[in-house]
């Protein structure tokens, strides 16, 4: 099979069926041989040899990446590593965006160091009521009333707890843990102040875009902040 042909077989195979294939494990790395063998499998090809030609337009084609003997089946992930890890700007020195971008990067670690405080005032108002629900409990268990009175209402609480944590699971798909709920905390006090503020959320991803070197919000959320966000999580509207 040539290169020509590869390219021609590519349009008619169902590329995705093969990535949710290769996927099925939850690898990001897989061998070399591994894909040839998978391509063979699914009637790609007929042979290593044209197992391999494949490979290779699928590697031309940013679908997966080809590096000595491994098999990168999330280019873009790599693409983002490499960005942040090469110290090279698309901007160049006397370009007047760089103060724009700089302004718009200040601005948007005052609203996100904002909002973390916003969000942490929350959760110790939360560890208050908690500790305030243990305490009322305890007062009405031991003087107030008895167990035999409390124990249905205790258990009717803790219930709710339960019933709660089921209905987020519903309505966001997410398993409900701390971590989870801060995040989401985190992003709905930001919304709000990048609209109080005025921020210009299109233009500040519009420059990160056009500079490696530029802020990543990922890192500054997760080095200053404790919050492990992905850009475009933490800049919705």
């Amino acid at each position: 099979m040539s290169f020509n042909e590869a390219k021609k077989l590519m349009k008619l195979v169902n590329v995705e069926s093969l990535k949710m294939k290769l996927d099925m494990e939850g690898k990001e790395v897989i061998p070399y041989s591994e894909l040839l063998r998978v391509c063979e499998s699914m009637g790609v090809a007929r042979s290593p040899q044209e197992a391999s030609s494949y490979a290779r337009v699928l590697d031309e084609a940013g679908v997966i990446l080809l590096f000595r003997d491994k098999v990168y089946l999330h280019p873009q992930k790599v693409a983002d590593l490499v960005r942040r890890a090469v110290p090279l700007a698309l901007l160049s020195e006397d370009d007047p965006t760089k103060e724009e971008l700089k302004k718009l990067q200040e601005k948007k670690i005052e609203i996100d160091t904002l909002a973390h405080k916003q969000v942490r005032r929350i959760l110790w108002s939360g560890l208050g009521a908690s500790l305030l629900q243990v305490g009322l409990f305890f007062r009405l268990t031991f003087w107030e009333f008895s167990w035999d009175v409390m124990e249905p209402i205790a258990f009717f609480v803790t219930s709710s707890g339960l019933v709660i944590g089921y209905a987020y699971f519903l309505f966001t798909s997410r398993d409900p843990t701390y971590q989870d709920f801060m995040k989401r905390l985190f992003i709905s006090r930001q919304k709000k102040l990048i609209k109080r503020y005025n921020f210009d959320v299109e233009r500040f991803k519009e420059l990160q875009k056009k500079s490696i070197t530029s802020l990543d919000a990922r890192t500054i959320l997760n080095k200053h902040l404790g919050i492990e966000l992905d850009l475009e999580d933490s800049l919705q509207k």
